[in-house]
Parts: structure tokens; C-alpha cells; sequence
């Protein structure tokens, strides 16, 4: 199946472009803007939905210096039906010795009977960054009778493809816990030297994990609705640019 992205994004003239561009429905692609960190690109979904029965699928590669912020226009709902089937994500992200990649789509947002798989396999080569994000939030309509699914794994390989590290997730029912967190994302922390020494978002709960084989760490956060979660996304973002672990080039 025809990818519905397909990105290379390098280093070229002293900024970083797209020296591969290509897409098609229901992904939009504009231009890289400039900012001091790099390129910064936004993929656009022009349903701003996934339906049932959705595949797809996405590939980003950063190379040759280059150093990209790959983001979504805005959060993207997953539709259900109460007998409609999966929607699923593919996406491949590969970063070379020389590329740092920020991929930092907005959550997905999991409405009443929506059924979501996602798979996000991150390919870093040694001297390469990636810092991934994967988020989603429950819609205040979910509930016990008319909850769907979701699924997430994200597999982070070495440069000869050798799978370090998985980390998986899936929910098949509400949290029955009083007041549970309704909102949940991951940001994953790959090739970046030391771990962040301290990581407290306000309104949300967070905790750093090591990833196994040296693969990096991952920040989780738990929030209350989707407002907290994005709030502490972005200063979990904001303090791994101010800790330094990244060198922008």
C-alpha cells in the first residue's frame, strides 16, 4: 500500500528542506519554517478524523544534519461506530548519525465506540536524536457501555534494524478507578545522553523510566483531561530543550 507520507528531510544551503515531499489524502503537507532549533513542519489531516476502518500509513526520515520538528495541525479525533471497525497508524521514523527529529503530533482524542491501533517503530542511528510523542485522550462521552479500544506500541531499533526496545499499551474498557486520569502520553527520549533530572508537570502526575539495551528513556504522564495533558507536554518539551541534552546544529 502507497504510503500517505513520505518525508526526507536534510540539511541543505545551511537549513533544513525537504528534499522528499510526497503525500496524498487525507494528509497535507506545507512548508518548513525556520526557527532557532531548526525546521519546523506541520502535517495537516484534512478530515481533522479517523474513521473505521482507516490504514494509515506514515514514514519520516531526517538525514545529513538535519534537524526537524515534525507536528500536527491540531488534535485529531478517532470516529467509531458501534460495529465499525479498526482505524490504524504505521508510522516509521528513521534518524541518521548526523539528524535530530522532534516528532511531536498533537493526541489523538478516542471517542464513544472509535476502536484505535497505532504502531511507531523509531530507527536512531548512533550520534543521531529522536524525541517521539505519543499521546491520547478519552473523550468525556466514553463511558463502560460504549467504550471501543485502543492500542499503542512503539518499538525503538538500532542502525542494522535490531529491536531494542518495546513498549506497549492497550485499553478495552474505562478506568474503573474514581477520578482516574482520563488523558495519558509518552514521551520518548532516544540518543540524548543523560536523562532529565527532574521532570514535575504541574496538574499531571509524571515519572521517567529507563528504556532496556540503553535505548533511551521514556516520560509518561497521566492527566485529568486533555488540556493538563497538553499543558504538561509542553513543559516536558521545555525542559528537555533548557537541560541541554539536545545541540542544536
Amino acid at each position: 500500500m502507497t504510503p500517505a507520507l513520505d518525508l526526507v528531510l536534510a540539511r541543505v544551503g545551511g537549513r533544513t528542506v525537504l528534499t522528499r515531499r510526497r503525500y496524498r489524502w487525507p494528509l497535507l503537507v506545507g512548508r518548513v519554517f525556520d526557527d532557532e532549533r531548526g525546521g519546523v513542519l506541520t502535517v495537516q489531516n484534512s478530515a481533522g478524523t479517523l474513521i473505521p476502518g482507516d490504514v494509515i500509513r506514515q514514514s519520516v526520515e531526517v538525514v545529513d544534519g538535519g534537524v526537524a520538528t515534525v507536528q500536527g495541525q491540531g488534535a485529531t479525533t478517532i470516529s467509531g461506530t458501534a460495529t465499525g471497525a479498526e482505524a490504524f497508524e504505521d508510522t516509521r521514523l528513521t534518524v541518521d548519525a548526523t539528524g535530530e527529529l522532534w516528532y511531536v503530533p498533537a493526541p489523538r482524542i478516542v471517542t464513544p465506540h472509535a476502536r484505535y491501533r497505532q504502531e511507531l517503530r523509531v530507527r536512531v542511528a548512533p550520534g543521531g536524536r529522536a524525541v517521539v510523542v505519543d499521546a491520547v485522550v478519552l473523550h468525556p462521552e466514553c463511558g463502560n457501555a460504549n467504550f471501543g479500544s485502543y492500542a499503542s506500541t512503539v518499538e525503538v531499533r538500532g542502525p542494522e534494524n535490531e529491536l531494542l526496545a518495546v513498549d506497549a499499551q492497550s485499553l478495552d474498557a474505562m478506568p474503573a478507578a474514581r477520578r482516574a486520569p482520563s488523558a495519558y502520553g509518552t514521551v520518548y527520549l532516544i540518543g540524548l545522553g543523560d536523562a532529565p533530572s527532574e521532570v514535575s508537570p504541574r496538574d499531571a502526575y509524571g515519572a521517567v523510566t529507563d528504556l532496556p539495551n540503553g535505548a533511551g528513556w521514556a516520560v509518561r504522564i497521566a492527566a485529568r483531561d486533555g488540556g493538563a495533558l497538553r499543558t504538561a507536554l509542553d513543559e516536558v518539551l521545555t525542559t528537555v530543550r533548557r537541560s541541554g541534552l539536545t545541540v542544536a546544529r
